[in-house]
């Protein structure tokens, strides 16, 4: 293990060329997690790219605090950038409040409780369309449920559903292309390789499908009360209309963002629920004395507090967001260490949410530990990161999957199909791949 200046480690392990591309695609979690032990700056290499890992909540802190200073940036936030536009999910600094103020009243408390009553309406169409002794793909029906929802949020109109469903069939090869291009060395990225022409295409087809709809709101020239007629209404900074670049940009980061992280969420939360049983019938209790067999809606969520607690447990165990990229803009001091300028930093919620010196017994589903009288490390619970960069639909993921999981535990007693545990397919997101699970309809009883 060497040292090229004060502070940074490097990581073993680095192949000429390639660098630690093998590691980062065959087991990257795992790989990962042993970067702690050489430091809490640790080099790595993406191909000939050097990138500087942050293994400590506090060192993360201060590059999400300061996006002036570590600004989005880097292998990962440039292919999401390349995939989605430059919204604000890989927009720089300069833009970035901006373009935040534009997109913010979309997310208000009042649009939240409409938003909420979509949610349900969703929830109770799939809850209702499962069978007793049935086995489901668990990721696709909660892509369903979320693409559903995020897309009756996003449009009204019903010229967007074609845009809508080629996004849906569009998003595993949009976000598998994400990582690898990520990791690649900027050679394999030109090659005309399977995965590079897989990610190109679903990307082409997403972008057309957007752009569509977009067209085809101008020309309609009505009001739906939807996120799209909001931003086609919303004026910049020097009082002209937003460009279409830049409403593409969002909807493209909403609409994708937002589909896979609250999908990929709740699949997990579903999974871990089925490894726990006796913690399923906790929350079966909780639910039940709230619901009834009724859907979940706004007014359930303050009396939710165990589905709540689940729900923040499995972003810990599996942040969907699991790894990001930021780069130095000026010269930066992390712990005794000297950060050049136009340094590629990473961080990691999944590294940073597994070191047991920050979340103990970080493998063990505990749910218990966000009961309000347990202390936590500051820091060392970033599911959405942090700052003025913080996701902007953090509260909108949380109340959908918590309005879903209470429907769906108060309805139905779920188990695994088989003993296998999901295979984790790692792309721009921890994504469980086809993860089959048999639901069995509970007594009802009267509400």
């Amino acid at each position: 293990m060497a040292t090229d200046r004060a502070g940074i480690t490097h990581a073993p392990g680095a192949l000429p060329i390639v660098g630690h591309l093998i590691p980062l695609l065959r087991d990257p979690l795992r790989f990962l997690n042993t970067l702690p032990s050489y430091g809490d700056l640790v080099q790595i290499r993406l191909g000939p790219q050097r990138a500087v890992v942050v293994c400590r909540p506090e060192l993360v802190q201060q590059v999400l605090l300061n996006d002036r200073m570590y600004d989005k940036g880097g292998p990962i936030i440039e292919r999401i950038g390349n995939a989605l536009g430059d919204g604000l999910a890989s927009c720089p600094h300069s833009a970035h409040r901006r373009q935040r103020r534009s997109v913010q009243p979309a997310f208000s408390r009042t649009c939240l409780r409409e938003y909420a009553a979509i949610m349900a309406e969703e929830i109770d169409t799939l809850t209702s369309s499962w069978s007793g002794g049935r086995t489901i793909g668990v990721d696709a029906q909660m892509y369903t449920l979320a693409s559903d929802t995020i897309a009756r949020t996003l449009f009204t109109a019903e010229a967007a559903g074609p845009a809508v469903d080629t996004v849906k069939e569009c998003l595993p090869d949009i976000f598998r292309g994400i990582y690898q291009q990520a990791v690649f060395p900027p050679l394999l990225r030109r090659l005309p390789l399977p995965s590079n022409l897989r990610y190109e295409r679903a990307r082409n087809r997403a972008w057309a499908a957007v752009s569509k709809t977009i067209s085809l709101y101008r020309q309609d020239g009505e009001t739906h009360g939807d996120v799209l007629s909001m931003l086609l209404k919303t004026q910049d900074d020097a009082g002209g209309d937003l460009g279409d670049a830049e409403i593409h940009a969002q909807i493209m980061t909403l609409l994708v963002a937002g589909i896979e992280s609250t999908a990929v969420a709740l699949t997990w939360a579903v999974h871990l629920l089925c490894q726990y049983p006796d913690l399923q019938e906790r929350l079966r209790t909780e639910t039940v004395d709230v619901l009834g067999t009724r859907t979940a809606t706004w007014e359930d969520l303050p009396r939710l507090d165990l589905a709540r607690r689940v729900i923040t447990e499995t972003l810990r165990i599996y942040p969907p967001g699991w790894i990001l990229t930021r780069t130095t803009t000026t010269e930066a001091r992390l712990a005794d260490a000297v950060i050049p300028p136009d340094t590629t930093l990473i961080y990691s919620p999944y590294l940073i949410h597994h070191d047991a010196r920050f979340n103990p017994r970080p493998s063990s589903f505990d749910p218990d530990r966000w009961l309000p009288e347990h202390q936590h490390v500051r820091g060392a619970f970033i599911p959405f990161g942090g700052g003025a960069r913080k996701c902007i639909g953090d509260n909108y993921a949380l109340i959908l999957a918590t309005m879903a999981l209470s429907t769906i535990v108060a309805r139905w007693r779920l188990s695994h199909a088989d003993l296998q545990r999901p295979h984790i397919e790692p792309r721009v997101t921890l994504n469980p791949h086809k993860l089959q699970v048999r639901v069995e309809c509970l007594e009802r009883v009267p509400e």
